[in-house]
């Protein structure tokens, strides 16, 4: 266990990268996690995320997949291709079992929207950790497991 100090200076050191279309969400998004003490890039636009994810390391992408203007999916494809140890936290207000199968493939963890502020960020954070540990755990062997979550979905068994 690390004690606060050493997590708080962790937590000012992880990069995320924040994607969705609604720009009021993002906003908000962007502004929590930055009060969390995380270091937050944010972006509307797919290509833009594509460009962030190429000039930058970030430990972990919130990216929504039910993007109006843009491809959420492909984003995610992208940010696996580019970068396989980020986490990815999938979300999506339109839930379908496309969406689920995709994000269970693609993502450590999967919220509906709405949910919750407490809820994201105990994902962030947890997730967050979850790398740290098996990272310094593993010597640099990558952890077993999907680790995959689903939050707020009905079980696809």
């Amino acid at each position: 266990m690390i004690n606060s100090t050493v997590h708080a200076e962790l937590q000012q050191s992880w990069r995320v990268l924040l994607y969705d279309d609604d720009e009021v969400l993002l906003n908000l998004l962007r502004l929590v996690l930055k009060r969390e003490g995380y270091r937050v890039q944010a972006t509307s636009c797919a290509q833009e995320g594509i460009r962030l994810m190429s000039t930058q390391r970030f430990d972990l992408a919130i990216a929504d997949l039910g993007l109006r203007r843009t491809n959420g999916y492909e984003l995610v494809r992208k940010i696996r291709e580019m970068s396989p140890e980020t986490a990815i936290v999938a979300v999506s207000a339109y839930p379908s079992d496309d969406v689920v199968r995709f994000a269970l493939r693609h993502s450590q963890a999967f919220l509906d929207k709405p949910f919750s502020l407490i809820e994201l960020v105990h994902e962030v954070g947890s997730l967050l950790e979850r790398g740290r540990e098996a990272t310094e755990t593993a010597l640099g062997h990558s952890p077993a497991g999907s680790g995959i979550e689903v939050a707020g979905s009905p079980s696809l068994g």
